[in-house]
């Protein structure tokens, strides 16, 4: 059941939001909030739960572009950051991360197992999204999974039917991955078919994450697989850390659950990189 959001107050992370009738200015303005919350709203998904026409969101939304307040975008609109509010100044907790765009993740999680064969040694980054997907991979036969996280492992309902491989290393507590020399170690023994990047945001110049030791780990993860793969739900959009994996020449496919703002679909398509897009849950029944 949608929960009805003050127009005065700040929306709770993960919220929904049912907007009574309001004038213009105040229903812009919970519109941006919800823009600014998600990351990318569609048309349609604003229209039915903000409760007013298709014609009036877009009206709304081309009020707000306008303002420089948000970009319309295929369908919908994704937020226009600041610089300085584009970049990640703390990592959350793999806890606080975990309440964001759950819906989107476990999209994500869907489409991304389904680029997995049998017999595939498959890597598993440290993230919610990926462990969202260790949870559709549990009751897999012939496939081998390495990961460096804990929570990973821990998403996965029992019985585990993959083999799973926990690599060793110095634990991150709040992250629950294991990273420094003994994990690049011990995974730069393993040869993998396909790695799914777990990423904190992304720009036109390429993908990012909080941690300098754990980018330290993806990175070996990239160099060990054939295949790389970014999970990056719609909040990620636009926002860059100090701390840069790679650009886009290193991936070789980003699956979202929105399309990507139009410059940084560019330079993703002008790398070669393949967009996958996971299909809304009424799309997917």
């Amino acid at each position: 059941m949608m929960k009805k959001a003050s127009l005065e107050q700040p929306l709770p992370e993960g919220s929904d939001l049912v907007v009574p009738a309001a004038p213009a200015g105040a229903r812009r303005l919970a519109l941006h909030r919800l823009i600014a919350e998600r990351g990318f709203v569609s048309v349609a998904e604003v229209a039915k739960e903000i409760g007013i026409s298709d014609m009036t969101v877009r009206r709304d939304l081309e009020a707000l572009e306008r303002d420089g307040l948000v970009q319309r975008s295929h369908g919908g609109a994704v937020p226009v950051l600041a610089s300085a509010a584009a970049v990640i100044q703390t990592e959350p907790s793999y806890a606080a991360r975990a309440q964001i765009n759950p819906d989107a993740k476990r999209r994500i999680a869907s489409a991304a197992a389904g680029l997995i064969l049998p017999y595939q040694a498959i890597g598993l980054d440290a993230g919610s999204t990926a462990a969202y997907l260790a949870a559709e991979l549990a009751d897999r036969q012939a496939l081998e999974i390495v990961t460096n996280s804990l929570q990973t492992i821990l998403a996965m309902p029992q019985p585990i039917i993959p083999e799973v491989y926990l690599l060793g290393g110095r634990l991150r507590p709040r992250e629950g991955s294991m990273c420094g020399s003994i994990t690049r170690q011990q995974l730069s023994g393993h040869w993998l078919d396909r790695f799914f990047l777990g990423i904190c945001g992304i720009d036109e110049n390429g993908v990012y994450d909080y941690s300098p030791e754990d980018t330290e780990t993806k990175t070996i993860f990239m160099q060990q697989s054939k295949i790389v793969t970014a999970l990056c739900d719609s909040s990620k959009f636009g926002k860059r850390s100090f701390v840069r994996i790679c650009g886009f020449d290193a991936l070789h496919s980003i699956v979202t659950d929105a399309p990507l703002p139009p410059e940084i679909d560019a330079a993703a398509r002008a790398a070669g990189v393949e967009i996958i897009l996971a299909q809304a849950d009424a799309e997917a029944a």
